[in-house]
């Protein structure tokens, strides 16, 4: 039988790639790895007396991979495989001022197209005056634009600082090194999730149907949405387990339309026109209410950084002098992204697109990565996300020192090139919460106080740094916490201590994270909302609450 031969190319994910297996499928049969069920790339056999000789060409692959592999070993054995281990696998790091960036079909990109002129360097543009000569990969799957780092075909790739916690972490058990450090825009609007009639907030969500793209910006957003509402870990489970997982987010928005799932986490322009489509649906929360929760940054390997840390120095000049041009100069920018033909994106999408996002400028990256110890939105976004890759065990460990996930090199060195401007906060001042309001989620936290008191006990601060991290992603949102209590004692004085209570975690959150006052709004309820029985130990457990509501800020 003829077979055909074939490597697996998902590195980072599948050890038949990890290991450089040839794999041989007979004709005829799918040509896919037996382990992720990835297309192969075909190896191709010389034939004929003008070929080469086959067993050369073998001696020559093992000597040299015998050769790659004894060089690693030995350097992972000096350095003690830290995340500075050297890929010494992954061939040279270019010529100084090359430098190759992964990017996907992304508005984000605007900034460093701007600079290009294009998907490559044009005479006369920003990044040809910097000396740049810039080479944009177009790798719209998220799994191999990693896989293209890791191996050495492009030096820097765009990502997401949500995915970036599960590819650090799976980079470093490979003994690869790299580091965020730009941040290219926000997320403020483009994505979001949507909801049939009948569903107008998280909790709604239970034993309904929801699709979205797994191991991406969509999964954090849902996941993170799910874990901050009031949906017991069941519920939650459930909801994703039932979920239909797609290749991108425009298929969620497609099936939402045609009524085959009941909700979607989507993009726009899709994603609105899918609302539009179906009576009665509405969008349950986007990223302009989770306004500091997804993020697009630039990563850059340990060697290529190393070795060629002024090109990434002037990579990050152009980019924000090109978001810059954008914001300068909107309506060229449009034609220019449209007129890039392998980036399919017309200049009438482009200009739509860019509405839902926040392009970058150098304020807002000294504000994201903030000074060592801040408690930074880079550092929060991390964090969470390690969270959800633990939970879906994508990665083995957390990172304990986010510090050395990124790098401020770039925005150090450029500290005196770009003015530097207040970052503008959303205003809370007129916002009044009615009885009718829907909030977007309910969480119900337990936050344990001193018996008869409002002082909260230590063992809970982490239960109310949870609630902080939350209004750090949600920033345009609007709080209120409400104090619980069982039916023990006199119900006037249980009334008197929820609302002390509440005060109190309302004081920790504006003293430790700076939220403005007016963001929290508090309520005492004592015993009067019950969500389990008062005769019980357990049911009165349940009782001294609080109940932590999220609505969107109307200031």
């Amino acid at each position: 039988m003829a077979m055909r031969k074939g490597k697996c190319k998902n590195f980072g994910e599948c050890d038949n790639a990890d290991k450089r297996v040839v794999l041989e499928v007979p004709e005829g049969a799918d040509f896919i790895c037996p382990i992720c069920k990835r297309p192969l790339e075909k190896i191709e056999t010389g034939t004929g007396g003008g070929g080469r000789n086959p067993l050369i060409a073998v001696a020559i692959v093992v000597a040299v991979l015998a050769a790659g592999y004894f060089a690693y070993k030995k350097y992972s054995s000096d350095s003690g495989g830290g995340s500075g281990t050297s890929n010494l696998l992954s061939g040279s790091n270019g010529k100084e001022g090359e430098i190759r960036c992964r990017v996907n079909i992304w508005v984000g990109c605007a900034g460093g197209l701007a600079a290009n002129g294009g998907l490559d360097t044009q005479p006369g543009s920003i990044f040809d005056q910097l000396g740049l000569k810039v080479s944009f990969k177009i790798i719209d799957d998220w799994t191999e634009g990693a896989a293209a780092l890791a191996s050495n075909n492009v030096d820097v790739m765009l990502t997401t600082t949500d995915v970036w916690a599960k590819d650090y972490a799976k980079f470093k058990e490979k003994g690869f090194g790299a580091k965020a450090f730009l941040m290219v825009d926000w997320s403020r609007g483009a994505d979001g999730v949507i909801g049939r009639d009948g569903i107008r907030r998280v909790e709604d969500l239970a034993g309904k149907s929801i699709a979205y793209a797994p191991y991406t910006p969509s999964h954090f957003l849902i996941w993170y949405g799910l874990a901050n509402s009031g949906l017991t870990r069941d519920q939650r489970d459930a909801i994703m387990n039932k979920a239909i997982h797609t290749k991108d987010g425009i298929e969620p928005a497609t099936l939402f339309a045609q009524g085959k799932v009941d909700a979607a986490v989507a993009w726009d322009p899709d994603m609105s026109d899918a609302v539009s489509k179906r009576a009665g649906s509405v969008k349950i929360y986007d990223t302009r209410i989770a306004d500091k929760l997804i993020a697009d940054i630039l990563v850059v390997s340990d060697d290529y950084l190393r070795a060629h840390s002024e090109t990434v120095n002037k990579f990050a000049q152009g980019w924000l002098q090109g978001v810059d041009y954008v914001k300068t100069d909107p309506a060229r920018a449009y034609n220019l992204i449209g007129g890039i033909k392998d980036f399919n994106m017309p200049a009438d999408l482009a200009k739509t697109m860019l509405q839902g996002v926040k392009l970058s400028d150098y304020s807002d990256n000294e504000a994201f990565f903030g000074k060592p110890g801040d408690l930074t939105d880079y550092a929060n976004i991390f964090d969470m996300a390690q969270n959800m890759y633990r939970e879906l065990l994508q990665i083995k460990q957390r990172t304990p020192d986010i510090e050395a996930t990124m790098t401020r090199q770039a925005i150090l060195a450029l500290r005196n090139r770009f003015p530097v401007h207040p970052i503008e906060a959303p205003s809370y001042a007129s916002n009044k919460i009615k009885d009718t309001d829907t909030p977007i989620s309910d969480k119900r936290a337990t936050i344990n106080f001193d018996v008869n008191s409002a002082q909260i006990s230590m063992d809970s601060r982490a239960v109310v740094d949870e609630i902080g991290g939350f209004m750090k992603a949600y920033e345009n949102t609007v709080v209120e916490i409400v104090g619980n209590t069982d039916s023990s004692g006199d119900r006037n004085h249980n009334i008197i201590l929820s609302k002390q209570r509440a005060d109190s975690v309302k004081d920790y959150l504006t003293q430790k994270y700076g939220f403005p006052a007016a963001r929290i709004l508090t309520r005492g309820a004592g015993p009067d909302h019950p969500v389990a029985d008062n005769k019980t130990p357990e049911g009165r457990e349940q009782n001294r609450r609080s109940d932590i509501k999220a609505y969107p800020n109307n200031g």
